[in-house]
């Protein structure tokens, strides 16, 4: 979990602060989304392969890789296409979901822009997503 505490001077500051990170969020997702569809195209592949594999030998074979569980995190160790495509698509529907909130909180703090404000704004920050706002007058 990242939390990081910023100082702004206004509400346009925020606005640009959310801007620049949906920004980079969906240039990641882009990124991503080529690296799901190549992570299906090995699933299909693999999958077609242990059918046949199957209906050869008339047996299942996996190969699969070896998962360590750190509590936190897991360690996968040459993770068969279809773990490594489950990956994937849990980090792409944790990017859209931050997009998602980023887009909520930039239309709910629109109308805030028209405030002047004397002093600083504090701002903190909890996993890319502003989630207190210091307003000190």
């Amino acid at each position: 979990m990242s939390i990081v505490i910023k100082e702004v001077s206004s509400f346009k500051d925020i606005l640009k602060m959310i801007d620049d990170t949906i920004a980079s969020l969906k240039q990641q997702l882009a990124e991503n989304l080529k690296k799901l569809e190549d992570a299906r195209v090995r699933a299909e592949q693999v999958k077609k392969l242990r059918e046949t594999f199957k209906n050869l030998l008339g047996e299942e074979v996996l190969v699969s890789g070896k998962e360590i569980d750190l509590k936190d995190a897991k360690i996968l160790i040459n993770p068969d296409p279809l773990t490594e495509l489950k990956a994937i698509e849990e980090a792409i529907e944790k990017i859209n979901t931050t997009i998602l909130a980023l887009q909520n909180l930039r239309k709910s703090l629109e109308p805030w822009t028209t405030v002047e404000v004397p002093s600083r704004i504090t701002v903190v920050v909890k996993e890319g997503i502003p989630v207190t706002i210091l307003l000190k007058l």
